[in-house]
């Protein structure tokens, strides 16, 4: 492409059309009918228009802007996929363990070491809690439940700034249960408002045409953008929560 480019673009002198000169007494050259300063005139303007030309063919067109709508939608897209969907929600509940154990979410096992003989028990995910959320920690206590949902959610992108290194950007958004796509067990057991959370999501600029989704950072990864080749600085009250 840039042999393309330079090609269709070169210039020279050589590909200029020539015209016979005079040389007078005292080595002066003239053009016949062109005068000292037409001609000189006339030679700044090929220069710079050429310059012109060479400088506007070698330059990049602009990157495309990442807006919301595409932000959200490229992320929504692995969602639908199973990707990248697991989101982790921390809350106390006195009621949480009896209602799965009730809606056969989860059932209450035996951890048994090599030998058989059991330890401890623990709460585990029944086929269909499985197809609900992912993984669960739950303490009789009900003090710091732990649960990996897996949707359905809905996506609001809260902002886009640039990433710490060229051709990156930061999508900061919330994410919320689809409260009316959600399983009826999940709403059940689980209070809407422990459903929800924020992320940041890290997109790419591939091949200056397109951004591409590429992971989700940690608060240690968001910094500000370096200015004026200055470190790049952490940004503090990051959204990112889990």
């Amino acid at each position: 492409m840039i042999a393309h480019r330079q090609a269709r673009c070169q210039l020279t002198i050589d590909s200029m059309r020539k015209t016979a000169a005079r040389v007078y007494p005292g080595g002066i050259t003239m053009v016949p009918g062109v005068g000292v300063f037409s001609l000189r005139n006339g030679m700044t303007a090929v220069l710079v228009a050429a310059i012109g030309a060479l400088v506007g063919c070698g330059s990049d067109p602009p990157p495309p802007e990442l807006v919301p709508q595409e932000a959200a939608a490229a992320i929504t897209q692995l969602w639908s996929q199973e990707q990248m969907n697991h989101f982790k929600v921390t809350f106390h509940s006195d009621d949480l363990v009896e209602c799965g154990v009730k809606n056969d979410l989860w059932k209450l096992v035996e951890v048994t070491d090599r030998n058989g003989n059991a330890w401890t028990t623990t709460y585990r995910l029944t086929e269909k809690g499985s197809r609900i959320v992912t993984a669960i920690n739950l303490k009789e206590s009900g003090r710091g439940h732990e649960i990996l949902l897996k949707g359905p959610y809905r996506i609001e992108v809260s902002g886009i700034t640039d990433g710490s290194q060229p051709g990156t950007k930061n999508v900061a958004f919330r994410w919320d249960i689809d409260w009316d796509k959600a399983s009826s067990d999940l709403k059940a057991c689980i209070p809407r408002f422990e459903l929800s959370g924020n992320e940041v999501a890290l997109f790419r600029l591939e091949n200056n045409l397109n951004w591409r989704f590429v992971s989700y950072l940690n608060p240690e990864e968001i910094q500000a953008p370096p200015q004026d080749g200055a470190p790049a600085i952490p940004v503090a009250g990051s959204p990112l929560l889990h």
